[in-house]
């Protein structure tokens, strides 16, 4: 017999209980939870913020599994080869989610800063990359994936070390014309650049 009611709707009769596989109901409650109490904290935060002039911000584990996922697609990679000296020259950058506000008239999602010098004393990386959570909330997953890979294109190097590569929009549009991607498209999904060369794929089949 099911365990519960939801087992029933889920039809596996609470065999995962003891299965290898997940439950796919409590995933999505959990999934659930977390983006309640995630919204929640945002709303703390911002009263907080106007009270003693808090900025929050935390290193992300999710963003560095982000970029973790970019790093390890061969498709990406050979589209951006630039991206190759982050691993050859063992550059340390470092993710961060922030609730402040970056301001200016245009919504920022995320950026990419240096460290300078005096800071490294302190910090152990070479880059920071920020994603800004109230803006960022917005988004699909697929088009954070496009942001995070635009933020890892600003990391180079020159004659002197590395260096803040600096972008503008027409940038921004050569990474989603290289996938044939229309960020505000409204009348369907944006394309999952990590699958993106599969779907071709199948589509040329």
């Amino acid at each position: 017999m099911p365990n519960s009611a939801m087992c029933k709707q889920c039809g596996n009769s609470g065999m995962c209980k003891d299965s290898e596989y997940t439950c796919p109901a409590m995933d999505k409650l959990l999934q659930i939870y977390k983006e309640t109490r995630h919204k929640e904290r945002h709303q703390l935060i911002k009263k907080l913020q106007k009270d003693i002039g808090i900025v929050d911000a935390e290193p992300s584990k999710d963003l560095r599994k982000l970029a973790e996922s970019i790093f390890s697609n061969a498709s990406i990679l050979s589209k951006f080869p630039e991206l190759q000296i982050i691993r050859e020259y063992d550059i340390k950058v470092g993710y961060v989610v922030s609730q402040e506000n970056p301001g200016g008239t245009k919504i920022k999602y995320a950026d990419c800063r240096k460290l300078k010098w005096t800071y490294k004393a302190y910090l152990p990386y070479d880059f920071i990359i920020t994603f800004y959570a109230r803006n960022i909330e917005l988004l699909s997953e697929n088009q954070r994936k496009i942001v995070m890979l635009h933020e890892l294109l600003h990391i180079g190097s020159g004659e002197k070390g590395l260096k803040l590569v600096e972008h503008d929009t027409e940038d921004f549009a050569k990474v989603l014309e290289s996938y044939g991607i229309r960020w505000n498209n409204f009348e369907a999904e944006v394309l999952d650049i990590l699958e993106i060369d599969i779907i071709k794929g199948e589509d040329n089949g």
